[in-house]
């Protein structure tokens, strides 16, 4: 889920700590800068709790609802297991190097990141199919087959790839204007 700084703002902090900054940008027609965010969170591979409970129970849930969700719901904690502490430095690293037009070193740390978040994927079994037949070919971030490609492209961090592919169709060098 893809958020604005000023939907952002409006949260509550224990929901904004959920959130990742994924880039700065100027919108068109401004001159202003506005951060965007993300709410990083999988279904594919989850074992949802919700359907252990009643609907009854379900909606007394709804009705106390409390800020301690996001540390407690375990649906909202087991869609973000593949969200790990050094996935996330790792990627505020990359995104920070990124924003301040240091792009080689980005480049680098956010395929790092990516690769985590692979490999926390694959270690984890959080995925809707058995990865565990392709054995360590998941983990190759040099591979060529398409199909291995293909996997990584749709179990790593799409942020991490649309990143890169913006700074790679620039020639890995930051715009003069950055």
């Amino acid at each position: 889920i893809i958020v604005s700084q000023a939907f952002e703002e409006l949260l509550s902090e224990p929901a904004r700590s959920r959130l990742r900054h994924l880039d700065t940008v100027t919108v068109k027609g401004s001159s202003m800068k506005q951060r965007i965010f993300s709410y990083d969170a999988r279904h594919k591979g989850v074992n949802f709790f919700l359907y252990d409970r009643s609907p009854e129970q379900a909606d007394l849930d709804a009705e106390t609802y409390t800020q301690n969700i996001w540390k407690t719901d375990p649906d909202l904690l087991k869609m973000r297991q593949h969200v790990t502490k050094d996935f996330m430095d790792t990627f505020v690293k990359g995104r920070d190097l990124y924003l301040a037009g240091k792009w080689s070193r980005a480049i680098e740390k956010l395929k790092e990141a990516d690769n985590i978040m692979i490999q926390t994927i694959v270690e984890e079994g959080i995925y809707e199919y058995d990865l565990t037949t392709y054995g360590d070919q998941l983990l190759d971030p040099s591979t060529s087959n398409e199909e291995i490609l293909r996997l990584r492209q749709d179990i790593g961090d799409r942020t991490c790839h649309n990143l890169l592919a913006y700074m790679e169709k620039e020639g890995g060098v930051a715009p003069e204007n950055w």
